[in-house]
């Protein structure tokens, strides 16, 4: 299995956003109708970089 780590997902980030404001690649974007929607994922690999972290064997269990 493949697993990339969090410093190196951060790290292709910052180079996609280095290409996307470069002006050659904007204008390589328009002669080529490439679609310009992005997601952003650094919401979803943070969510789950904070999942991994949390311990859950000592929530604590609390009824109302």
């Amino acid at each position: 299995m493949f697993t990339t780590s969090l410093e190196r997902l951060e790290q292709i980030e910052i180079e996609r956003s280095t290409t996307v404001s470069d002006p050659q690649f904007r204008e390589w974007m328009k002669t080529l109708n490439v679609s310009r929607s992005y997601k952003d994922l650094e919401p979803k690999i943070r969510g789950a970089e904070l999942t991994r972290q949390y311990d859950y064997s000592n929530k604590i269990n609390i009824h109302f």
